[in-house]
């Protein structure tokens, strides 16, 4: 359900718009917390959906270790690489 908030923000210079705390504690988004960006041109909006971890090799999402900044291998991926 598409709840209104009665909140405005500007796009700055750098393209950003600031999620307010309220939104940030309501949905549990942290810092760093990562996000998939969709567009619907039609109605002319933006979906920011946090994204999931997962393991660039087999796609698991359990027991994940991250290797680089936004590159993630469980466990097990991990073992078969040695």
């Amino acid at each position: 359900m598409v709840e209104t908030t009665g909140i405005t923000r500007k796009v700055d210079e750098l393209g950003r718009i600031l999620l307010p705390v309220e939104i940030r504690t309501a949905l549990g988004i942290s810092e760093k917390d990562r996000f998939t960006i969709y567009m619907d041109k039609e109605s002319r909006q933006i979906i920011l959906q946090k994204a999931d971890y997962v393991c660039l090799k087999c796609g698991s999402a359990e027991l994940l270790k991250e290797i680089t900044p936004d590159f993630y291998l469980c466990e097990a991926c991990i073992k078969e690489l040695k």
